[in-house]
């Protein structure tokens, strides 16, 4: 039982750990186009407005 506890939680981490991932591509095509402000992408992809600015200074 604490082994399928374990794949669980792992799966989990995984889905979450993807999930960021993609918010943060999300986050730098939204930066790449120009179009919108660092609060609405903040928002729309549930980074901090200081993690938005640091993806800003790299693309």
């Amino acid at each position: 039982m604490l082994m399928e506890a374990r794949l669980l939680d792992e799966r989990r981490e995984g889905v979450a750990e993807g999930e960021a991932n993609a918010n943060i591509a999300t986050a730098k095509r939204m930066l790449a186009k120009g179009c919108y402000s660092l609060e609405v992408i903040a928002e729309l992809t549930n980074l901090s407005l200081a993690n938005v600015e640091k993806l800003k200074k790299e693309v």
